[in-house]
């Protein structure tokens, strides 16, 4: 009669635990790269949407804050965001009874995200957009950390270090 021996068994065993105990740092890290590829595509394309729609319109269009209550300050983007045209204009920018909102983006699990604005205007083309930078941040810190830097115009761009090349604080 042939079987695996208990040796055999312990052999496999260990080998397996070995390869487990390799894999799961990889896996892991690939974990947090997916979540932090989440964030900064969401707010691209948040980015994308309002400057368009602002180009497209006619009018400004603002992304700040979810909640508690949209656009407050002191902003606090780890709550989520949203994206809707400001008819009005009004300076700071507040969501008002009948103005669209485009998008509106969850919290991010395990994402802190910080900003120098409390919220970003996008105009039409002529006009002067916010610029600023929002930090995208996890578990590992600075080194895995990166920045959506929109300039005047309203483009975004995501680099590793802040827009004057400082390192990036989380």
């Amino acid at each position: 009669m042939r079987g695996f021996t208990l040796f055999d068994l312990l052999v496999t065993v260990a080998l397996a635990a070995i390869v487990a105990g390799l894999a799961l740092p990889m896996l892991h890290a690939s974990v947090l790269n997916a979540q932090r590829r989440d964030a900064l595509n969401a707010w691209m394309s948040s980015v994308y949407l309002a400057r368009h729609t602002a180009i497209r319109r006619l009018l400004p269009v603002v992304i700040c804050p979810a909640t508690p209550s949209p656009c407050e300050t002191p902003a606090d983007w780890n709550s989520g965001w949203i994206v809707f045209i400001n008819a009005d204009g009004d300076v700071p920018p507040q969501l008002d009874a009948g103005e669209t909102i485009l998008r509106q983006e969850p919290p991010r699990p395990r994402i802190t995200l910080h900003s120098n604005r409390a919220a970003f205007r996008f105009h039409r083309v002529g006009l002067r957009s916010t610029n600023g930078t929002v930090t995208v941040c996890d578990s590992r810190g600075s080194e895995a950390a990166r920045t959506i830097i929109i300039s005047y115009t309203g483009r975004p761009r995501i680099a590793t270090t802040m827009a004057n090349g400082d390192t990036i604080n989380c």
